[in-house]
């Protein structure tokens, strides 16, 4: 290798084919050039080392290159400062200080990455060195002192947050009713509920002047075959409860307003409440010819951009106050009606994502009571009857209510990161409890990651959650019963919006949930299939499950009936030719918005944005050859194919490590990105989420234990404090409820025969009266079934033996 060496006695430059010191730990580390820019004046001299010189600043570069010419200097210049921190050590291995530098290399060295060791006096020597080499020798400025000075100063400022992000202020302590003051960093809105979607990607590529209409997109890329043999099981064994519970995270995050814009010349008529759009409004029928209506206004997001749990307590004060309980004897106790939600929207899908909404309100309740019982900053009345006015125990109970809502979000977000994204990716493969958390502090040497800095979701990523061809055989089969209320006819490629509400408002007129009605009467729906038996066949048992006239509750059995059936029924597979016919008319419209509207971006827009390769043949967006060829006479050219059709068409992955959810490509990748900025970004879920705020039991209640069978599962959790005694507490289906449970007994088998005897498993799912646990030692439970014939007792592991 040829170095530059800069003799401080003559004051030139040299070629000398030797190393100096510190080059050969470089040049076995891989790097194979030296470019040296700035002046050997700005540098310290190295004393009386005639020999070694005086060494410049060195920029690194890993090439197959031997030597060097003013066009390859592009090349081999890093475009990042060269005076990094962390690069102090390699400059001074370089300038052949090594004696005289060694702990303070080693200290800075061994210190990336990991928290500084203020006992190894690192800061000091960092000063010293600074001291001593930017001894002033002559009157220019010292750049290379100067450029490592600059990173020190970033050090010490990356420590703070700039702004802050937390104020002590008692209206920013717990969440607020709409989402807003999430940032308080200058943007108190952003993300609140009726605020603008925002847009992710400039869309810059031209739309084609003979591009196909949504209908088209749907009937030859999108549209499931009818029939048995059209659906596809997913290939990973997932769920119908992971997408009903998905589907509480997409209405938490989205519901585009429909309604006209109130100021548009077509339509001056004031806009309703945006509380009654939940599918209650007469439409007209299906032969009627449409009304004019103004601009839409489906520019704006209805509900918060937070993961806040808008369906349970409202997009704003109003649908809030609708399911708090402000009751005499309750009031000051921060409590929901028991069984309550805020969104009817939820109500028009299968049951499961409303009971799953059951639970969070029991488990709010929970959480309330405990929190009052336990008083651990003594600044509530436990017994709110004898606070003196009306208005101090209203403000007990906002606080107690905002106390419990921030632990029951916790909740939620631990089942996303845990649950979610574990049957996502797929870990329990590997036998592991790891886990992707974005809030975890990241600061190093270079910089940290900001967070707690709020969030908009944007139209693209409500394009990208339009799962539909996820619905399995019997919420299809639900589905079109609904439908055909408003179409007896089931041509579903007649239904239009008239035929739609009318469908709409028969199931909420049949759930007791129209317009203005009490969120404590609502009933759920109900469509229990019993499979069928030997010599027998499949029943179907239709209606509404009820609530106890005196609690107001619905029974515990309905609730695990209802979890229990969408556990073992198998979800549909993403992919083309999957979307039910039945969803035809509303997947067109969402094509249509996004065309005409929002003008979203292209596929491969999007694919570029999110730093994926685009795609330059049809082939390659999906293999197979009918699939491509379709797309190819719908578009042309794979930069025409538009971001739903080819988000929801695109070939899926195989099962395996690291993909067991098995989207599409561009889907899996990008509901990873959406989930670390959707928690990174929420203070709440950061910065706030302190045992100030969510009190000491409060952050305590809401962790994970990777010991309990679940690899850190929360949603079992959930499940049994709300729903004593209706599950064995070692069933796969409790532990592992996002998947089908022979699905995961065999993932479990394949880990460890061993391991696996440890989990019950029922091949079909069933209604036992409920169980009982039986302490029989201190050390040990017996779980007793309790059944109408006879009961059947089973010893399960213990949390210590996984």
């Amino acid at each position: 290798m040829t170095s530059y060496i800069t003799n401080t006695a003559t004051g030139q430059t040299q070629m000398g084919s030797q190393p100096k010191p510190g080059e050969r730990l470089l040049q076995s580390a891989g790097y194979t050039h030296l470019y040296q820019i700035g002046s050997a004046a700005d540098l310290p001299s190295l004393g009386s080392s005639p020999t070694v010189g005086t060494i410049s600043d060195y920029l690194f570069t890993k090439t197959g290159k031997t030597g060097t010419t003013d066009e390859d200097v592009s090349d081999l210049i890093d475009t990042k400062d060269p005076t990094k921190l962390a690069y102090l050590g390699v400059q001074q291995l370089l300038a052949g200080r090594i004696p005289d530098n060694i702990e303070m290399i080693g200290n800075l060295l061994s210190s990336l990455g990991k928290p500084i060791d203020d006992r190894k006096m690192l800061l000091e020597d960092v000063v010293g060195w600074l001291a001593t080499t930017g001894r002033s020798r002559h009157h220019g400025p010292n750049s290379f002192v100067n450029g490592v000075q600059g990173q020190f100063i970033n050090l010490l400022w990356g420590d703070l947050s700039h702004p802050p992000t937390v104020t002590l202020a008692p209206e920013h302590r717990y969440r607020s009713a709409d989402g807003s003051y999430n940032n308080l960093t200058g943007f108190p809105m952003l993300g609140a509920a009726k605020q603008p979607y925002a847009r992710s990607v400039k869309p810059l590529h031209a739309h084609a002047p003979d591009v196909a209409e949504p209908e088209d997109f749907f009937d030859a890329i999108l549209r499931r075959k009818p029939g048995p043999h059209g659906f596809k099981a997913h290939p990973a064994g997932i769920s119908s409860l992971l997408f009903a519970f998905a589907n509480l995270i997409i209405h938490d995050l989205f519901w585009t307003n429909n309604q006209p814009d109130p100021d548009s010349p077509m339509d001056n008529k004031p806009n309703d409440d945006h509380a009654k759009q939940d599918q209650t409004q007469k439409k007209p029928a299906a032969n009627d010819p449409p009304k004019k209506r103004g601009r839409s206004k489906q520019w704006q997001n209805l509900t918060s951009s937070y993961l806040s749990l808008d369906p349970l307590y409202g997009v704003d004060q109003t649908e809030q106050d609708r399911v708090r309980d402000y009751s005499e004897g309750n009031l000051g106790r921060g409590l929901l009606y028991p069984d309550t939600f805020a969104s009817s929207r939820l109500l028009l899908m299968p049951s499961a994502s409303c009971a799953l909404l059951v639970l969070f309100c029991r488990n709010h309740n929970r959480v309330a009571k405990k929190v009052l019982e336990l008083n651990e900053q003594k600044r509530w009345n436990p017994n709110p009857s004898e606070i003196r006015t009306t208005e101090e125990r209203k403000k007990q109970d906002d606080e107690v209510f905002g106390t419990a809502r921030l632990v029951n979000c916790n909740y939620f977000v631990q089942m996303i990161l845990h649950d979610y994204l574990q049957s996502i990716l797929g870990s329990v493969q590997a036998d592991s409890d790891w886990s992707l958390d974005p809030r975890t502090q990241i600061k190093t040497l270079l910089g940290s990651t900001p967070k707690a800095v709020g969030n908009s979701v944007s139209i693209e990523f409500n394009i990208l959650y339009r799962w539909h061809s996820c619905l399995s055989m019997r919420q299809t089969q639900w589905l079109e019963e609904k439908m055909s209320k408003g179409l007896p006819s089931r041509k579903w490629d007649d239904l239009n919006e008239g035929a739609f509400m009318r469908a709409m408002e028969s199931l909420m007129k049949e759930l007791n949930a129209g317009a203005g009605t009490d969120p404590r009467n609502w009933k759920l729906s109900k469509y229990e299939v019993t499979p069928a038996t030997v010599g027998g066949a499949e029943t179907v048992e239709q209606g509404t499950y009820e609530r106890d006239p005196a609690t107001g509750k619905f029974r515990d059995e309905d609730i695990a009936r209802i979890l229990r059936d969408a556990t073992y029924d198998v979800a549909g597979a993403f992919g083309a030719q999957h979307t039910p016919a039945v969803l035809r008319w509303i997947d067109c419209q969402g094509m249509r918005t996004a065309r005409d509207v929002w003008r979203a971006c292209t596929l491969n827009e999007f694919r570029e944005y999110l730093g994926l390769k685009a795609f330059e043949s049809f082939k390659e967006w999906n293999s197979d050859e009918t699939i491509a060829n379709a797309m190819e006479d719908l578009v042309g050219h794979p930069s025409n194919i538009p971001l739903h059709a080819g988000l929801h068409g695109e070939e899926s992955k195989a099962p395996r490590l690291g993909a067991g959810l098995c989207p599409g490509y561009t889907i899996s990748r990008a509901i990873l990105s959406d989930a670390v900025a959707l928690v990174r970004g929420d203070r709440f879920y950061t910065d706030s989420a302190t045992a100030d705020a969510l009190t000491d039991w409060g952050l305590n209640d809401c962790q994970p234990d990777p010991r309990d069978g679940s690899y850190g599962g929360m949603l079992q959790r959930l499940i049994i404090n709300n729903l004593p005694n209706q599950y064995a507490c070692n069933d796969v289906a409790l532990l592992f409820p996002f998947m089908v449970p022979k699905t995961i007994y065999q993932i479990l088998t394949d880990i460890s025969p061993q391991k696996a005897l440890k989990y019950s498993l029922n091949l079909q799912p069933y209604a036992p009266i409920g169980f009982k646990t039986v302490q029989v030692s201190p050390d040990r439970k017996l779980i007793c079934k309790i059944s109408g014939e006879a009961s059947s007792i089973y010893e399960p592991f213990f949390s210590n033996s996984y």
